[in-house]
């Protein structure tokens, strides 16, 4: 059973971590004002998950709803922030921020011995690091829904938990829920197996597929390229480092956490090459380091690079200058160059760092590279992965096109 303590209590305390994690002045003052509101509620009761969903649906009752848009937006948001993340703390002990989180999860104590010996087991199996995130990620939502009903043991958990369980995900993508559901499926086997519940659990759950690719990638063309880059700002650290590691994508096709995790140590200046273990598929890649690229890590090594003692390349520009989290997929940092980029509006959206992987890997389709070889240079471990980009190589879908006389036998 979780700590009794008083919603005031738990509120102070929760203050106090925010105020250690650097919390600005003005997301603190947002915070207070549910905190307040929610300790005059609870009118000196214990805290209860149960008891922030009333007061939530007490606020929504008396306000008419919250509002998603307009100036009262923010303030409506953190009502749904602050009561979630007050629910977090109370049940792992500490503040779970969007992009830099990095701390260990403290378990609840019933289940520590199942999710640590889980977790240990799929690292030991070699798996990337962030399948292991989103594995970690998962039960901890699992296990915040299993204590909104009441469950505090995995022995207690049934298949009606799990059918609530999955209903939380209405809304989100069919491959975001097949996902999920997957890796629920995979911890609760290891639950059975390692005989920390007596029901296989795994076998309850509803069987999910995920469809083969329906979305064309998005892909620049040359002048594209050059547009990007060209709207990186050299004129500052941020930009030095932003410009490299762009460059690094474009040139190589680099997955984005296999940059941001990019060594110093993986970098042989003498042969002119890059060697890493890729973080997705765990196999070593080799590949020769394009000289604008190399140039441009060398002036942000020299010129933008803070003082850190970081093992990694690529540093984040503020204190403490340490690596990009696991979470973060420099989405913000490519959304910005390319806003700034001279390309069509209506390329501007839904981009990331991976369409520069694609457009390498279409690119050298289109100049007649054979598929195993642009496999290699990707670092697929299964060639047939590459064959996505057949369908946005138009000039050879064009060789494919049907004769519609010659098969229907029509006459204009």
């Amino acid at each position: 059973m979780l700590e009794t303590i008083k919603v005031s209590d738990l509120c102070e305390r929760f203050d106090a971590k925010l105020v250690h994690f650097g919390y600005s002045a003005d997301s603190l003052r947002r915070f207070r004002k549910v905190f307040k509101e929610f300790t005059e509620f609870s009118e000196e009761a214990f805290y209860s998950q149960k008891l922030g969903t009333e007061f939530l649906l007490d606020r929504l009752q008396r306000t008419g709803g919250f509002v998603t848009a307009g100036p009262n937006a923010k303030n409506d948001m953190y009502y749904l922030r602050a009561v979630r993340s007050l629910a977090e703390f109370y049940y792992y002990g500490t503040v779970f921020r969007r992009h830099d989180f990095k701390g260990a999860i403290v378990w609840p104590e019933e289940f520590r011995d199942g999710i640590e010996s889980f977790l240990e087991s799929l690292i030991t199996a070699g798996r990337a690091r962030h399948y292991v995130r989103n594995c970690s990620t998962l039960i901890k939502d699992f296990l915040l829904y299993l204590e909104a009903v009441g469950i505090f043991s995995p022995k207690d958990i049934s298949s009606s938990h799990l059918s609530g369980f999955i209903s939380t995900l209405v809304g989100f993508a069919p491959v975001t829920v097949s996902s999920r559901i997957s890796s629920l499926r995979v911890y609760l086997r290891h639950l059975y197996l390692e005989s920390f519940i007596n029901e296989p659990l795994a076998d309850m759950l509803p069987r999910t597929y995920q469809f083969a690719r329906t979305k064309l990638p998005t892909v620049w063309t040359a002048d594209e390229t050059k547009k990007i880059l060209h709207a990186v700002d050299l004129g500052n650290p941020c930009g030095k480092r932003d410009y490299a590691m762009i460059l690094l994508t474009m040139r190589l096709g680099l997955r984005v956490g296999d940059v941001r995790n990019l060594k110093l140590k993986d970098i042989d200046w003498k042969a002119k090459q890059i060697t890493i273990i890729q973080g997705k598929t765990r196999e070593r890649l080799t590949l020769p380091l394009p000289e604008d690229a190399g140039w441009a890590i060398i002036d942000y090594l020299k010129t933008g690079r803070p003082v850190t003692d970081c093992p990694n390349v690529f540093v984040r520009n503020t204190p403490p200058f340490d690596e990009f989290t696991d979470s973060n997929n420099l989405h913000g940092m490519i959304t910005r160059v390319i806003a700034k980029a001279d390309i069509p509006p209506e390329k501007k959206k839904n981009v990331g760092m991976h369409t520069l992987r694609h457009s390498l890997a279409t690119n050298l389709l289109q100049s007649q590279v054979d598929v195993p070889i642009i496999s290699d240079i990707l670092g697929h471990v299964d060639p047939g992965t590459a064959k996505h980009y057949l369908r946005v190589d138009i000039s050879q879908l064009r060789l494919c096109a049907l004769n519609i006389r010659e098969v229907t036998g029509c006459e204009e």
